[in-house]
């Protein structure tokens, strides 16, 4: 019987249940593969702008470091995501959470105690559908493209982020370097200078490498 693949990104602060889980959860959900795990909230934020493909899943736990949040953390990757699904995981109070969560762009909540609920929210992540245990209608959970379209609305004069490397590369770009000139000063390949500024292009909705260059120096000055 086939299995379909569904690759799962984790991200807690504790490190005994991120062993468990990265360990345990292909075996409770066949098919789950484990694409990359992490710590920190903002990590995972950098692995999503940089990454070329994200995971169809991420778990992601709610009470993360001091200086970071999950719900924030959840809000900043649906702004740049549609398409991976989003749960959130509390160790208690679960209501305490939801409706914040719901409101980042969240997929559903899940006890991180419960293996049966973690499996049926990936289960239900594969059928296109939303996870919510508290039994109630008062919380909505969107799906991905619902939530990421709601969240740019609410935003609509936010401008594009390009990463810290993107913006080296846009920089020299713009002070006359090439892409053998940027990758030996930047200790990185030109391969890798090409594709972030591809990515960077895209980001600014620019249909050109010189239509994009002016819109970030335009933006650069307004910023100023």
């Amino acid at each position: 019987m086939d299995v379909t693949r569904q690759r799962v990104a984790l991200v807690d602060n504790d490190p005994l249940t991120l062993n468990l889980l990265v360990q345990r959860l292909p075996h409770w959900v066949p098919g789950t593969e484990i694409s990359w795990y992490s710590d920190s909230g903002n990590a995972a934020i950098h692995d999503f702008r940089e990454l070329k493909s994200a995971p169809d899943v991420l778990l992601l736990d709610m009470s993360l470091k001091e200086h970071e949040n999950g719900v924030n953390v959840c809000r900043s990757i649906r702004r740049e995501n549609g398409t991976t699904w989003i749960f959130g995981m509390a160790s208690y109070r679960l209501d305490h959470y939801a409706q914040d969560l719901a409101e980042a762009g969240a997929q559903g909540i899940i006890p991180k105690s419960e293996k049966k609920m973690l499996a049926m929210a990936l289960i239900a992540a594969r059928n296109k559908k939303t996870y919510n245990p508290l039994g109630t209608n008062a919380i909505v959970f969107d799906t991905p493209e619902e939530a990421h379209e709601r969240l740019l609305a609410e935003q609509p004069h936010m401008p594009p982020r390009l990463s810290p490397q993107e913006q080296q590369i846009f920089d020299l770009l713009s002070r006359g370097f090439d892409y053998a000139a940027i990758a030996q000063k930047l200790g990185v390949t030109q391969s890798s200078v090409r594709t972030q500024t591809h990515r960077a292009v895209k980001k600014l909705g620019a249909n050109t490498l010189a239509h994009a260059l002016v819109l970030w120096v335009m933006q650069d000055e307004h910023d100023d």
